[in-house]
């Protein structure tokens, strides 16, 4: 099974990969059997890192429970995702209560040490607590994390690659810990001779997102984030990309990504505080990963740039390019069909009024009160809270109407629903073609079938409605 390592690192790693989850729940096809997700951030305590890690423990718990035989065209959840590491999560140790200057032993230097420490590192960064990440200083994040190519658990994650896997690195090129882990560890994977299996993994298909400045933070004589240094700290970063990256042919493939900086945030450091609303530049983002696991090859040296119909404000589905559009517009429209269902109408799909439910055609009647369906349920929560966050940033991912309530094809922003020859409307129609589409089902075990069913209709109801 071919599996994609995904590195996200740093806040802007997590929220890209968020936007990820829901593409591959919605369906988007990605050449790619597993991802296995690995978050490296210091800031354990991130909202921003917390919300995602338990977005994926919930679409693992659904996705573990999908079987594909053949005859199941069925693609939500059809990616796996592997937790192997706890929480997904790369560990960065001796952050949590110490200050930089502690951690490089400074005290105990000797005096010409000092003296070449202090030409690289303030007063300010010595004196820097590292609980809650680098806070905009790459050149500590640099030293910090170089502990990771030597970790334990890295080499735990690296003892599963495997020949054809792939490896992509998301992160930020603003901050601290995404400027500084990216090349860092991309030089670790093609250089490291550490792992029995480390011919494969430094000529490994590599690729990577860099996210460039796309909102800016209130000023805050306290905090010690300003991003008027952004732009300054971008430019620094992009030259040393361009020399140490870009020139080496050390990645495949090179992703860059930005917006203007109209978006203005609350200055939060880190911790439990730190939890952004979702932009359009992180489910862009996740395009590009599905992008990179579908066209890139080992032999590929290129960078790649994103092309819209038209930047507004607003984005929709009639921005994107055709292919673009083909890509996302079905099965984001299928799981939106879904996930409202679940939300706004789950007591008619689970009672005795929906004849799916009878033993002669699905059996699903213990399916409702299982781990599986509170599973679900919950990312149709969370997926629903994302869709009201990304629409209502600046700019807006303005893709569907969240809350259709009794009319479920009142969903598609700028589409109108079409009309079809039958006396059903709304959920009652849905249900008629989940009541044609169970008998069609392939998959046995009741919670693969009961996706199935609704892949088979929502599918047959997007061609004839939206």
């Amino acid at each position: 099974m071919s599996k994609l390592f995904l590195f996200a690192i740093g806040g802007t790693g997590s929220r890209v990969l968020r936007s990820l989850t829901w593409l591959m729940a919605s369906g988007v096809k990605m050449d790619v059997d597993e991802i296995v997700p690995v978050v490296i951030d210091p800031d354990a305590s991130n909202a921003d890192l917390t919300r995602t890690i338990t977005l994926l423990q919930n679409y693992a718990s659904v996705a573990g429970t999908q079987t594909f035989p053949e005859g199941n065209p069925s693609r939500f959840f059809r990616t796996g995702v592997v937790e192997a590491l706890p929480s997904f999560t790369l560990r960065v140790r001796d952050t949590d209560d110490r200050s930089f200057g502690r951690f490089i032993d400074y005290a105990s230097m000797s005096r010409a040490d000092k003296a070449i420490t202090r030409m690289l590192f303030s007063d300010k960064n010595l004196a820097a607590s590292m609980e809650v990440g680098f806070k905009g200083n790459p050149n500590i994040g640099s030293v910090v994390l170089n502990q990771i190519a030597t970790s334990p658990d890295f080499a735990t994650l690296m003892s599963r690659f495997e020949a054809g896997d792939k490896i992509f690195i998301i992160s930020s090129i603003f901050g601290g810990t995404g400027a500084s882990g990216f090349p860092l560890l991309l030089k670790t994977l093609r250089s490291t001779t550490a792992f029995p299996n480390f011919g494969i993994i430094n000529n490994a298909t590599i690729g990577a997102l860099t996210v460039l400045p796309y909102f800016t933070v209130f000023r805050d004589s306290n905090s010690e984030i300003d991003s008027a240094t952004f732009i300054s700290k971008t430019r620094s970063a992009l030259a040393y990309y361009e020399n140490n990256i870009a020139r080496s042919g050390s990645i495949n493939a090179l992703y860059f990504l930005g917006d203007e900086m109209s978006r203005v945030y609350d200055n939060h450091e880190g911790g439990a505080a730190q939890r952004n609303d979702a932009h359009l530049i992180e489910f862009l983002g996740a395009t590009a990963i599905v992008d990179f696991v579908n066209t890139v090859g080992a032999d590929s040296r290129v960078s790649k740039e994103l092309g819209l119909r038209d930047l507004k404000d607003d984005v929709s589905f009639d921005s994107f390019y055709d292919e673009m559009r083909r890509e996302l517009y079905g099965p984001m429209v299928q799981f939106s069909l879904l996930a409202n269902a679940l939300l706004d109408n789950f007591n008619y799909f689970s009672s005795d009024t929906f004849d799916a439910n009878n033993a002669k055609k699905g059996n699903f009647s213990s399916l409702y009160s299982s781990r599986f369906m509170s599973a679900l349920k919950e990312i149709a929560s969370q997926y629903r809270q994302w869709i009201l966050e990304i629409r209502g940033n600046r700019r807006s991912l303005d893709l569907f109407n969240p809350e259709p309530g009794s009319h479920p094809f009142d969903l598609v922003n700028g589409v109108a629903p079409r009309r079809v020859m039958t006396l059903a409307s709304d959920y009652p129609l849905i249900a008629s073609r989940l009541n044609t589409a169970v008998g069609k089902t392939a998959s046995r075990a009741p919670e693969a079938r009961w996706l199935e069913m609704w892949w088979r209709a929502t599918e047959r109801l997007v061609a004839e409605k939206l």
